[in-house]
């Protein structure tokens, strides 16, 4: 509604700044949230899920902890068999 407002202006400054904020929007969607962060996490692969040991140790005094149990939330990636 806001980026609307920015848009529909009848000043070209603020129209510029609401053309910029709808590019900066769609390129934080687009590459950022769709792209970079999902290739990270699968680059970190556990690492990703680090915490500091104090609150680590407060996780587990109250069994909060990580179960061994569940599946891992990005599996390794499968590697073709060659032939």
């Amino acid at each position: 509604m806001v980026v609307g407002g920015f848009v529909g202006s009848q000043i070209t400054l603020m129209k510029m700044i609401g053309i910029g904020l709808v590019i900066a929007i769609v390129v934080d969607v687009t590459v950022v949230r769709a792209l970079l962060v999902p290739a990270t996490m699968r680059l970190l692969g556990r690492r990703a899920w680090w915490s500091p040991a104090p609150l680590a140790r407060w996780w587990e005094r109250r069994r909060l902890g990580e179960r061994a149990d569940l599946p891992e939330f990005f599996p390794p990636a499968a590697v073709p068999s060659e032939k």
